[in-house]
């Protein structure tokens, strides 16, 4: 039994991989577009000021509350499906896929517009050590949009959770729990990852910032002495 589901597994892992680099290319996409359009607001905030700074830093702070998916049902039902470039017969279709990358994009704008001002503001007082944590806190808004993009499933992205959805409906619902666990491993090990990924970094940027404070009291010792 054991060695069958397994077999079965093996036989759909193709089309389930095909699935799992929707997600991954969204959430590329997806933390892409924000991150600029988050730096562009964090520009705003630290050197514009006045009502132009303080709209970036309200759109931003709107943007954190607003739920993933709700921003992703939006932009599906309001962004039309196809328009025609003013001047031109040309019909430019807006894919499914593309709508689910505007509505993930809020999250790591939102994250990107606030780590920036925080790492600016610490750039500018000396702690380099502290503006550089914007780095770990990048991939991990990298992370959660990775594990949020399978909620583009709901909106007709042939993605991975989708996929299973179809592997299922093909096979019958007794493969429903092995399929399910078994693209769940997929989420979890890219996770893992990217966790320890972070981690390897807080900890050289910890050990580098601790070397930079022994070497700035020790050159004080030494220049007292």
């Amino acid at each position: 039994m054991m060695m069958d589901t397994f077999s079965f597994l093996l036989t759909w892992t193709p089309f389930l991989l095909q699935g799992f680099m929707w997600n991954i290319f969204i959430a590329i996409c997806a933390v892409t577009l924000g991150s600029l359009i988050g730096a562009g607001l964090a520009w705003m905030r630290v050197r514009k000021g006045g009502k132009l700074g303080a709209f970036a830093e309200q759109l931003s702070h709107f943007l954190r509350g607003v739920p993933t998916l709700a921003l992703i049902f939006y932009a599906v039902f309001v962004l039309p499906s196809e328009f025609t470039v003013i001047g031109t017969g040309w019909t430019v279709h807006i894919p499914q896929w593309v709508k689910a990358v505007i509505g993930l994009s809020a999250a790591p704008l939102s994250f990107t517009s606030e780590s920036l001002v925080v790492a600016y503001r610490a750039w500018s007082r000396g702690d380099i050590g502290a503006a550089l944590l914007f780095i770990p806190t990048w991939i991990n808004v990298f992370l959660i949009s990775f594990v949020a993009s399978s909620a583009s499933s709901l909106v007709g992205v042939s993605e991975l959770v989708s996929r299973c959805n179809t592997v299922i409906a093909a096979t019958g619902t007794s493969v429903m729990v092995p399929v399910y666990i078994y693209c769940s491993f997929y989420f979890v090990v890219t996770s893992l990852l990217f966790t320890a990924l972070i981690k390897k970094f807080k900890s050289s940027m910890l050990m580098a910032r601790i070397d930079q404070r022994m070497r700035h009291a020790y050159a004080l010792s030494a220049a007292r002495g």
